[in-house]
């Protein structure tokens, strides 16, 4: 199971990885967590081989990857042509999600409908503008935000659920920028019907964590649990079965479990490999959890051996749970150099 889910997600180090893009390396895990830059760059150079930080770069700000908020509220990168279906499935959901806590800020429906007026107006013609930049703007609209409150990031997640807007180039320091999302896209194509859109968000998901039953979806997605069953109905007839610990897993039909080519890797902190299933007693020891997830939702860069994650690490250095032999330390020395590298 582990090493059905290890090459779902792009992780074998097999040839594959040589030919991975920024997207095809972002579809591997149907999207990657991006509330850090550096984080999200290292989670995709665990699924390529070859590619640099700033290849990433490049591919954010030629659009080819885009990052708003979608999965559970959190932003994620995801390949251009997934965000509408994503969007169209999550982000009315998130809207809902955080309904009460814009009420406690202050922000009524009514100053949100005006903010969704004057956006489009402050981001004409391609402009990217931070947070700060945003918020001064607004005041010119009457729109009063306190920068330094959680009401600016409450309001942009508003506009980004709601289609207008997502994230852009980062600035200097990788300060993050919104643009107006039909014009970096340069498409104004409309999102898809609700079943088209939650077909594409559940192929997308059990490609990269299958094994995986429909709870398991569920969480990761943030669905419902009644959406999350309609959305595997759909998809249902690509799927087979799988028995496990007394488990029914749904998986594409087809795949091998073969083991990995390369079993030690090193994973990112918050790298989807541990976010995309309700439980991780499979890939790591709960006499461990606490190390590589003390809380707050830090999730730290882990070293995996054949699925199973059996350390942290930073860089230049690893931290193993239990002693490691001479001959097992040095395996993990590729993935070292090769982090620094990249």
């Amino acid at each position: 199971m582990r090493w059905l889910r290890v090459r779902a997600q792009g992780l074998a180090g097999d040839a594959d990885a040589a030919r991975r893009t920024v997207p095809d390396a972002v579809r591997a895990a149907a999207a990657v967590q991006a509330q850090a830059a550096g984080p999200a760059r290292l989670q995709i150079w665990s699924r390529t081989h070859g590619l640099r930080a700033a290849d990433v770069d490049t591919a954010v700000a030629e659009a080819a990857v885009v990052r708003t908020w979608l999965m559970r509220g959190t932003i994620h990168l995801v390949a251009a042509d997934d965000l509408r279906p994503f969007l169209a499935v999550v982000g009315p959901v998130n809207l809902r999600a955080d309904r009460r806590r814009r009420e406690q800020l202050g922000l009524t429906d009514e100053l949100c409908a005006r903010a969704m007026d004057a956006l489009p107006k402050i981001l004409a013609g391609d402009r990217a503008l931070t947070r700060a930049e945003i918020v001064a703007e607004l005041a010119g609209h009457g729109i009063a935000v306190e920068l330094k409150s959680q009401q600016p990031p409450h309001l942009l997640a508003f506009a980004a659920n709601s289609a207008l807007i997502c994230r852009g180039p980062d600035a200097a320091r990788d300060e993050p920028t919104y643009v107006l999302l039909d014009r970096w896209l340069k498409s104004e194509t409309e999102s898809p019907d609700r079943d088209t859109a939650l077909t594409r968000l559940a192929t997308r998901y059990f490609a990269a964590y299958a094994p995986a039953t429909t709870a398991d979806f569920a969480a990761w997605s943030g669905l419902s649990a009644a959406d999350a069953k309609a959305a595997v109905a759909l998809v249902r007839d690509t799927l087979e079965e799988a028995d496990h610990d007394g488990l029914r897993l749904l998986l594409p039909r087809g795949i091998e479990p073969a083991p990995p080519e390369r079993p030690q890797r090193l994973l990112a902190r918050f790298d989807p490999y541990l976010l995309g299933h309700r439980s991780r007693d499979l890939i790591l020891d709960p006499a461990f959890a606490k190390r590589v997830n003390a809380g707050g939702g830090m999730i730290a860069a882990t070293m995996l051996d054949a699925g199973r994650v059996v350390g942290t690490w930073k860089q230049g250095s690893l931290e193993p749970f239990e002693a490691l032999p001479g001959a097992a330390a040095k395996a993990w020395q590729p993935d070292l150099d090769a982090a620094a590298a990249f």
